[in-house]
């Protein structure tokens, strides 16, 4: 064993630091300079910038396997920097982004999407360590005939933990994760497959775990966002993509906030629905439903969860 691990880290054999950068720059830039990640053998594909990889495998290995150095590298190189906006010239020519002419754009991994979702409403529990959770899951999906568990979900700020914490069982992984492309873990995964489908836009907008965050992202933007609209929408922007928006971005914003609050001042009961209320007692209800469906459509933006 201690040959083993000797080899593993030898100059003589860089394929472990090559292995390991190659990982890093998929997690920054969506796709690795060997785009089979799993498989560095004669099936796999080869490098798209051979020396590319096999400098940053030299200096990963001289400054002592460092990760932060490396990845420090990576972030501020001028191929990382880059704007992530592309000209439909360039797309035509490079559609995949293989020569880095622009920067890595690409939709986050679904546990980031939930841990996102989590931070910009403040629901986001710090602590740290600790048996697994259970958050929030429809109803029947541990509905196994071979087994008799139930899943009961977690009280207080264990339902808001973040998503490494999620109990996982692999006859019925969590779902709004799979959805998301997460894996099952019925086997080991490198490179996970990324999808773009409706089922993911119907999960963030309506799974009552997203609608939650968006109430409380509604509270949040009226306690910390100032007292005028347009301050509370600036607020929920820089927290959902850490930019205030556009004047055109604001109107529209401010149209449909006016739009849901003249429908809920229609319609009382649909807002305390909304604010899942026990009581039609609730100060300001069409208000707070309005500001609701406005935090709701920041949260599911796509630059929110988009790396751009």
């Amino acid at each position: 064993r201690l040959g083993l691990a000797r080899w593993l880290v030898s100059d003589d054999n860089p394929l472990t630091a090559r292995v390991t950068v190659n990982h890093f720059w998929e997690t920054l830039f969506g796709r690795g300079l060997v785009e089979t990640s799993e498989d560095f053998g004669s099936q796999g594909d080869p490098p798209s910038h051979p020396e590319l990889l096999d400098w940053l495998a030299t200096e990963f290995m001289q400054n002592g396997w460092s990760m932060k150095k490396i990845q420090k590298l990576m972030v501020m190189s001028a191929a990382y920097r880059q704007d992530s906006r592309v000209t439909p010239a360039l797309a035509a020519r490079d559609p995949y982004n293989r020569l880095y002419a622009h920067g890595p754009r690409f939709r986050v991994e679904s546990e980031m999407v939930h841990d996102m979702v989590l931070a910009e409403s403040g629901l986001l529990s710090s602590k740290m360590y600790g048996p697994s959770v259970f958050p929030y899951q429809p109803n029947g999906v541990w509905d196994i005939p071979y087994s008799s568990d139930k899943w009961i979900q977690s009280p207080g700020e264990d339902n808001y933990r973040r998503s490494i914490y999620t109990f996982l069982r692999r006859s019925a992984p969590y779902p709004s994760l799979v959805t998301y492309d997460a894996t099952s873990r019925e086997f080991c995964t490198i490179r996970r497959v990324r999808t773009n489908t409706p089922l993911q836009a119907l999960t963030s907008l309506n799974d009552p775990f997203f609608f939650d965050a968006a109430r409380a992202m509604a509270k949040r933007m009226t306690a910390e966002g100032g007292s005028s609209l347009s301050a509370q929408i600036d607020y929920g922007y820089r927290l959902a993509v850490s930019r205030s928006p556009s004047q055109t971005e604001l109107k529209r914003v401010a149209d449909f906030y006016n739009e849901q609050l003249a429908a809920y001042q229609k319609n009382l009961p649909a807002a305390n629905h909304t604010l899942a209320a026990k009581s039609d007692a609730v100060a300001n209800a069409p208000e707070m439903a309005a500001l609701t469906m406005v935090a709701n459509v920041l949260l599911n933006m796509d630059e929110s969860i988009t790396k751009e």
